[in-house]
Order: structure tokens, then sequence, then C-alpha cells
């Protein structure tokens, strides 16, 4: 521990004493007489006789000397284990420190003596962030110390055993002593040809150790939950990451002479013409696994190294018996979506980026809207998931057969409910506002970055405003954010700066999560995605001032005016109730102005 002067001068800790009515004056002349008898310190002598607690000296020594002081239970909950990382347990030790949490471009440290310029210029030079000092017992330090370090080290030597469990596993794949998959897949018919390197392609894909590789990839993605896999080829062999949360994560590699022996494998699978290499091409396949079934869309894309494979995972059950209860709305969206789904016609509009989760949110409206009394047709490209008792259309674009022609070939079909998988030309939203104004019931989805937005994309598109105003009854703008590992997850008191944001009173107590990071999260403290929601439900003020031309900020105004949640209005309500971090909802919904 570093040397430096004493933290308080004697007497104006002693007066202070005497101010709070925690020693008398008597005592106060015999503590020093024995201090300068027998050389201990100050508080030392306090201490000893039982006159005053540590507690008493630290909330006394951080008045005297405006240090906030370090409390175990209310500040350790903050504690960011990522920055056990940066200052080693020797440092920690040396100046007798305890990292705690971030906020900005600074740290906040425990300390027993926050005025060590030494320990805090150090700690600058280790993290680039300037330090606040939180003046802290010694005890309280140590604690610290022995039980967070025990913790990381622990983890490390989990973590380092399970990756090298996988090196070993990739290895014994690569060597062909891999373990088989219990996968049964049911492989697309393969094209018969005459030409030679085809053929021995086809041989090469058969092989155990190739079979065995790409039955591991696919079992590990459905184990691990991941939404795509991407095999990527490079100079030396081919690299596999998987998409888990919206985050890419590197599960394996394949030596080069495997390289064109598994993209053949999985082009056959899926139907493809493994002879064809320099152009994209499309497929999908299906394997059923523990009782669950899965379909692989995939697509390829030639490279300078070779052809790129991405495969999309769908559960073919994921979405069947889905409620609207289960999409966690909130009390205002369910009722807003239950109302929809009583109406007898009108258009709903589900916006927002790819992957958002715009598909899932329609054919759960489709599960409650599914009845034999009606019929249901959808139109799609490509069609994700199976839902029995409706009739679901593939357009496709290679032979002229778009959404606009599919859907005026449908309407010829006597439909009750439709569901266009995207509105992407001027045709189909004019045919498709037209159908919600004569008697049908239509979903569809437009690529915009809230709810009023896909009013104005419309009108944009070439649909009169006034035909806009008739048809759609509610559009609801979406997103994914992560949501916070439960194994791990921790609760921590809002900064200044976070109360801010959340427009929450400075001097209220508000109290945020995080996940701490364990083996059920890949230590990133987030397991799981969940929705967040901006539904606008229309109202005869918007549809007056839509025919009337007013702009994307007026609309949006009003919507708010009239209780509608703003996409981060909803993920602030969530990050407060636990389901994910106020990170998380910064930087996926878009700033309100």
């Amino acid at each position: 521990m570093s040397q430096t002067t004493p933290l308080v001068d004697n007497q104006a800790l002693a007066k202070l004493l005497i101010k709070r009515n925690l020693l008398s004056p008597s005592q106060m002349e015999y503590a020093q007489e024995v201090q300068q008898r027998k050389g201990e310190s100050f508080k030392q002598v306090l201490l000893r006789m039982n006159w005053i607690t540590d507690a008493d000296i630290l909330k006394l020594e951080g008045e005297l000397w405006r240090v906030p002081v370090f409390k175990p239970a209310e500040h350790l909950p903050k504690l960011e284990k990522a920055l056990l990382s940066l200052i080693t347990e020797h440092i920690t030790k040396k100046y007798n420190v305890f990292p705690l949490w971030r906020e900005g471009m600074r740290i906040w440290v425990a300390m027993v003596d926050p005025f060590d310029l030494i320990a805090i210029d150090d700690i600058h030079r280790l993290t680039k962030l300037d330090v606040k000092p939180m003046l802290a017992s010694p005890a309280d330090i140590s604690d610290c110390i022995n039980k967070y370090y025990a913790e990381k080290q622990q983890e490390k030597k989990a973590g380092e055993a399970a990756q090298a469990a996988d090196i070993q596993l990739q290895e014994r794949l690569a060597e062909e002593i891999a373990m088989e998959g219990d996968l049964e897949l049911e492989d697309a018919s393969s094209r018969e040809t005459e030409e030679k390197d085809e053929d021995q392609l086809k041989v090469n894909s058969e092989d155990p150790p190739v079979v065995r590789f790409v039955n591991f990839l696919l079992s590990k993605a459905i184990d691990d939950k991941a939404s795509d896999i991407h095999i990527e080829p490079g100079e030396t062999g081919i690299k596999v990451r998987y998409r888990i949360d919206g985050a890419l994560f590197e599960l394996a590699s394949a030596p080069k002479k495997l390289k064109a022996a598994i993209i053949s494998r999985l082009k056959i699978l899926s139907g493809m013409d493994i002879a064809i290499k320099r152009v994209p091409q499309d497929g999908a396949f299906g394997i059923r696994r523990a009782g669950k079934e899965i379909d692989f869309r995939v697509s390829t894309l030639p490279t300078i190294y070779g052809e790129k494979v991405v495969l999309r995972l769908l559960e073919k059950d994921a979405v069947l018996g889905k409620t609207l209860e289960m999409l966690d709305l909130g009390e205002r969206n369910l009722m807003m979506f239950k109302k929809f789904c009583a109406l007898p016609h009108g258009m709903m509009l589900v916006t927002g980026p790819t992957g958002s989760g715009k598909s899932t949110t329609l054919y759960t409206v489709l599960n409650v809207l599914n009845d034999p009394i009606y019929n249901i047709t959808t139109v799609e490209d490509p069609c994700e998931y199976r839902l029995p008792g409706i009739q679901q259309v593939q357009v496709k674009a290679e032979i002229g057969f778009e959404f606009s022609t599919a859907l005026r070939t449908l309407l010829r079909q006597d439909p009750d409910i439709i569901m266009i998988g995207e509105m992407r030309d001027t045709e189909t939203a004019q045919i498709a506002v037209k159908a919600a104004l004569t008697g049908h019931q239509v979903l569809s989805t437009l690529h915009t970055n809230d709810a009023p937005g896909a009013i104005v994309r419309l009108i944009n598109m070439g649909v009169e405003p006034f035909l806009v105003a008739s048809s759609v009854n509610m559009v609801v703008a979406q997103r994914l954010v992560k949501r916070i590992c439960k194994k791990c997850k921790e609760p921590y008191e809002a900064s200044i700066e976070e109360k801010e944001i959340l427009k929450l009173p400075i001097d209220q107590p508000a109290t945020l999560y995080k996940g701490a990071g364990c083996d059920n999260c890949r230590k990133t403290g987030y397991a799981g995605r969940a929705p967040v929601f901006e539904v606008l439900e229309m109202t005869s003020t918007l549809r007056r001032l839509m025919v009337e031309g007013a702009s994307l900020d007026k609309l949006k105004q009003q919507a708010i005016a009239e209780g509608m949640e703003t996409l981060r209005q909803c993920g602030f309500r969530k990050a407060l109730e636990g389901t994910t971090t106020l990170q998380e909802v910064l930087g996926n919904c878009i700033e309100e102005h």
C-alpha cells in the first residue's frame, strides 16, 4: 500500500465527532493522550476503545473531504466485472483499491486513500479513464478483491476449458474422428450430370468427415438457438460463424481440402446445382431433430475465395399457437391489436428493418384470425413458416410472378383475409389499399423508421392520401432488443445521466438492470431478444390530417398526444422492468424529435 499524508487532520475529525455527539470533549482529550503515549493513530484509539465504528469514521471523513463513501450493499450491484480485466488483482492489492463501474469517460474506484495520486495516475494510465474516487474501508476493499477476483479466475478457467473442448472437437471433426449427429436430413433431390468434376464433388460431399462436420454445424446451431449460419471461404479454408441474438460468434473452421466438399454437401441438401459456382443460388432443406422440425433457407454468393453460404434457421412450429399475449405488447397495445382483429376489413401495416420480428407479429395475428369460416391467403417471398388451414403463395420473380400479379389473381379467389409479405412497389400498394377498401382484411409490411412514417411512405409510393386514410386501421413499428440473461441479471441504481435520459427526477431512486456475464449467455450479459413496439391507431383526427397533407412530424405529434407509446418510450419501460438494458434501447430505437 502506498504511503501518503493521513486522510484527515485529527483536530478536524475530533471537532466533527463532538459536533455530531459521537464523542464527548473528555473522551477526545483521553484519546489524544493515549495516542501520544502509545504512538497509535487517533482513529485506532477510538476504534479500540469502541467509542466509534468504522462506518462512522468513513461517513465523517467523506463529509470532511467531500468524497462519496463506498457502501457495498448499495454500490456493488452496479459493479462492471469487465473492469477486473483492465485493473489486475496485483494493482488493487498494491494500492488498496477496487474498480466499480464506468460512467461515460470516468471510472468509479473504491479507495482506502482517495488522495493517493500515484494510484490514481496508474489507474488512469491503465484504463484511459478519469478516476472518480470513493472512500472505502480496508476491510471492504479486501472482501471485494478476495471475492470477485476469485470468481473471475474460476470463470476464466471454465472458459478456457470450454474453448479447449471446442478446439478438440473441431480437430476431431477435421481428422475424421467426430461424433455422429442425431439429424434426420430431408435431402432435396440432386441433379444428374455427366461432368467428371461434378461427380467427384458429389462423392467427396458424402465422405464421413464432411457429413459429420456439416451435421455438427447444424446441430450446434439448433442447440444454441442461432438464427443464421455463415460459412465463409478464405485463402486457407473456411470459417463458420453463427448469429445469436443479432450478434455473430465464430464457431469452427475447416481446412482448405474440405472446403469444396462441405459447400457441395450443403448445396446438394438444398437442391442446388453444384456445378454452378459463379452465379448466386437459393435453396432449402428440412431437418428433424429431437422432435423439432427446422427449415433451412440457403443462399450462396460467389466470392474471390469461393462460394459463401448463408443458412437461415426457421423452426416450423415456432409461430403455431402463438397468441397476442405472448408478444409482450403492453396493455394499451394489446387492446388495439385485439380491436383490429375484430374489424371486418381494413389494413394493418407492420414496419421495421430486416430482422426486427415483423414476420412473427404478422403470423401471430394470422393465428388469431385463423378460423374455418374465413378464406385466408398469404403472398410471400419466401414463405417462412407453414400455417395449417391457410393458403400460402410463393412469388417467383424469375418467371414474372410478382406480388402485384399474385394479388390480382388472388382477389378473384374470394379471399377474406390477405397477408402480403412486403409492399415493394406502387402497383402492389394500390391493389392492397383497394382490397382493404372493398371488404378484405389486409396485413402487410413496409420498411420505415417508425409507425407514422409508414403512412407517409404509402403516400410517397403514389397512393392517394384519402385512400390511405380510409383503408389503414393500424400501423405497428417494432424492433428487437437483447434480453438480459436471467441467470446473471443484476440490479443497479441509475446514474444521473441515465435518469435524465429516462426523464426521471434526479432525486428519485431508479433501478436498472444488466447482465454480469455467465456461461449461459457467452459472457455477454444477454440471452434471447424481446420486441419493442410503437402502435399507431388511425383515429378520425389523424385521418383528417392525412387528407390535409400534414407533415410526418405533425402526424407523430398528434399520435403521441392521443396516447401512442413511441419505440423509445416502450424500450425505456422495458428497461425499467428489467427486460433489457438502457444501452440496448438507445442503440436500437431512434431518437425522438
